[in-house]
């Protein structure tokens, strides 16, 4: 939710600003307009409408009745009718700041709000020094899909008057909006600072922690936010999602066993606890822990998904499976729990070679209920896409050599990237069973501080910000890992930005995780990924989102050089274990350890949709596996034209 105020129903001059106005029968235009005023004010509507009326039959151009109408109009949702008066109002006096300013408000959001725009920047040139007219034309922008003029009009509107909560709330809108948590957060805490009590702009700010996975700070958010507005069905929803990413956290099972002590009778926590078993390997545990909490919350689909995911199912499950499909039809579900339902049973007729039940479950789960093309609407170009070509466009040849030397002595990052699903989680798990080397899982970092080290509207570097990232990052891998001489990031999305790691750490390893790009496709839609805003969730969405990451690859491997970045096949990885995984280790300049050879074998807890299989062996049963979902396969289909991307080992 933004914040604006409703514009103000008390009007700032009459028909005519140089003179009187009299009707016929010598009644004062002016008295008239303040008793329509106090009628509005008193709530007496349509005593307010019968002044204006009046006063328009003998002036119809009297600038103060039709802004009252129009207000009037506004409040009661005929926007038509509302527009119709302001904009009558706005071609008698355009110096009307009034008019203007409903204007705005109005038209926000309506056809694309280009129009609002306009008349937003009317309003700032009428009343340039005054804070709110900057927030009326950064809410049109933020409605127009601008957030770059609104970053600068909320901005403008703080130095203008720096105590304006509002104007920081919004502001931590159109960062979130662009991706930028980091300064998000900083707007929305400013916001809070100066009125603390606003629900809203702790559940925004949750938000904006949720995106950095900072699980702990969301929760807080959200139990104040609720401690305010204990009805907030929002909030409530922050308070869900935010528990779920802080049991992943270093505090989560104090996160779990404080939900359990408040409620033992609710089923939910005994689900958070499973996963968080799951993800350090203890699944028998794990089950019995996803089987309580379905005792106590029978009606969910998050246990019954982590049920599902816990083992491989097979015919003695059919029971389970039958009571989770009886739940599915149950009319009262929430949504979010029938796509875990179609989820878990998506992945059990999976495991038990019923890929036609598989498939339908799976369209279910992501909202694709029928396959073909009636389904496959076109893509729009997302802010991920804009903001991959941009990158593309600036890191050229010429710009890379213009940096060259500005980065840092240090080989300390390894950096393992690819699509999700194509292998990244094995290879971190390869390499980090090498006693020099250490996990850091999937770290945003680079995220977040490319913007800003780098101005994509402008193209410019700013290299003393980027020296200090650098800095910052390997002090943030050294207290992940103390004392390895290596730490990977796996956050598959580094695709984007491996210009930027190039110029800043020449000496790092980068490791590319390949796969045949309709099992990652297939895969991608088969989880129910959280934060999807990388990646469609439909089939035609993933496909673009896969052919985006092959157009930079392509990008780098030219700007980079051919050898910059290992590549490293799954199908040829799980096919022959040891060569491939050799391979890896001695790009890294490290000597061969055993312990490489049993990836499984790890303590480190992992954080992944994989928690089960990652336990397993290497196994082969998922190379090629999109041959057997060959006739459901729709716009899948068209990958299959591709050129293959194995390459033997030496």
């Amino acid at each position: 939710m933004l914040w604006a105020d409703s514009p103000r129903s008390t009007l700032s001059h009459c028909c005519n600003p140089n003179k009187s106005c009299f009707l016929r029968d010598d009644v004062n235009t002016a008295n008239l307009v303040r008793a329509a005023r106090a009628a509005e004010a008193a709530g007496q509507m349509a005593r307010s409408v019968q002044l204006c009326n009046q006063i328009l039959f003998e002036q119809p151009k009297c600038v103060d009745a039709l802004l009252i109408l129009g207000s009037l109009a506004a409040r009661q949702g005929r926007l038509q009718d509302a527009l119709s008066f302001l904009k009558r109002a706005f071609d008698v006096d355009p110096a009307s700041y009034d008019a203007v300013r409903w204007l705005t408000t109005l038209l926000i959001g309506q056809d694309g709000g280009g129009e609002a725009v306009e008349y937003g920047r009317i309003a700032v040139r009428l009343r340039p020094n005054e804070a709110e007219a900057h927030v009326v034309l950064g809410l049109a922008a933020l409605g127009n899909g601008d957030t770059s003029l609104a970053i600068n009009c909320f901005e403008r509107a703080i130095q203008l008057n720096p105590a304006m909560s509002g104007a920081y709330h919004n502001l931590g809108v159109a960062y979130h909006r662009e991706d930028s948590f980091d300064e998000a957060i900083e707007a929305f805490s400013r916001a809070i600072k100066l009125s603390p009590n606003v629900a809203e702009t702790y559940i925004h700010l949750g938000r904006s922690y949720l995106a950095k996975d900072m699980g702990d700070e969301a929760l807080d958010c959200a139990e104040k936010s609720l401690a305010l507005n204990p009805k907030s069905t929002t909030a409530r929803r922050l308070l869900s999602d935010s528990t779920f990413t802080a049991v992943h956290g270093v505090n989560g099972e104090r996160h779990i066993q404080k939900a359990i002590a408040r409620d033992p009778s609710h089923g939910f926590p005994f689900a958070l606890l499973g996963s968080r078993l799951q993800e350090q390997g203890k699944f028998q545990e794990a089950e019995e822990s996803i089987k309580r909490s379905i005792e106590l919350l029978p009606e969910q689909g998050f246990a019954y998904y982590l049920l599902t995911t816990n083992r491989k199912i097979i015919d003695a499950d059919r029971p389970i499976l039958q009571k989770i499909d009886e739940l599915n039809h149950h009319t009262g579900l929430l949504t979010i729990e029938r796509q875990y339902i179609n989820f878990a049973l998506g992945k059990a007729y999976d495991d038990l070679k019923d890929y036609e039940k598989a498939i339908y479950h799976f369209d279910m789960a992501n909202g694709e209920g029928v396959i073909g093309p009636s389904v496959e609407k076109p893509v729009k170009l997302d802010r991920h896409a804009s903001r991959v070509h941009r990158f593309i466009q600036i890191f050229t040849e010429e710009f890379m050599d213009r940096f060259k030397g500005i980065g840092i002595d240090s080989d300390r990052p390894i950096f393992i990237f690819g699509m999700p699903r194509s292998g990244t989680t094995l290879l971190e798990q390869i390499l980090s069973r090498h006693s020099k080397v250490g996990a850091a899982g999937e770290q945003f970092f680079w995220r977040d501080s490319s913007r800003r080290t780098v101005n994509l509207a402008d193209g410019l570097l700013n290299t003393e910000e980027l020296k200090k990232a650098g800095d910052r990052y390997l002090e943030l891998l050294a207290s992940i890992a103390p004392g390895k001489a290596h730490v990977t990031d796996k956050f598959p999305s580094n695709y984007v930005y491996l210009g930027l790691l190039n110029l800043i750490y020449p000496k790092a390893h980068f490791i590319h995780a390949r796969r045949h790009p309709i099992d990652i496709c297939l895969s991608i839609y088969m989880r129910p990924f959280v934060n999807m805003q990388e990646h469609g969730r439909t089939r035609l969405g993933i496909v673009e989102s896969l052919r985006l990451y092959r157009e930079a690859i392509q990008h780098w491997r030219q700007v980079l050089g051919p050898n910059r970045f290992l590549d490293v096949d799954y199908e040829l990885l799980v096919q022959n274990q040891e060569a491939v995984s050799r391979q890896v280790i001695d790009y890294c300049d490290l000597d061969w350890e055993d312990a490489c050879l049993s990836p499984q074998e790890g303590d480190r807890r992992v954080i992944t949709f994989s928690k089960w299989q990652v336990r397993q062996p290497v196994y082969t049963t998922s190379v090629e596996r999109w041959r057997n979902y060959e006739p459901w396969l729709g716009v899948f289909r068209e990958l299959l034209d591709d050129e293959p991307t194995q390459q033997a080992v030496e």
